[in-house]
């Protein structure tokens, strides 16, 4: 999973940084993120200090190979669910 900053939203409150000071950085006005790949270990945390954020700014985004592989897997199903209906 990655995580990115929504440099409109944010408020520079500083509280991803004094957080995880290993992943956030306070920039002039606003967080930004030193290494966008979250281990697994630090999702949980990550996912908490986003629900703190007093203006949601904090995002995530899935790789984009497990979406992918998420895609084609969904697509997959609703082909043969309506190959089932068909028959």
């Amino acid at each position: 999973m990655k995580v990115k900053i929504d440099t409109s939203r944010c408020v520079g409150c500083g509280l991803c940084a004094e957080t995880l000071p290993q992943l956030f950085v306070m920039g002039a006005f606003h967080a930004q993120v030193r290494r966008r790949t979250l281990t697994p270990q630090e999702e949980p945390l990550v996912a908490q200090i986003a629900e703190d954020c007093p203006s949601r700014s904090i995002l995530f985004e899935e790789d984009e190979v497990l979406s992918l592989a998420r895609g084609s897997a969904s697509d997959r199903n609703n082909e043969a669910d309506h190959n089932e209906n068909e028959g």
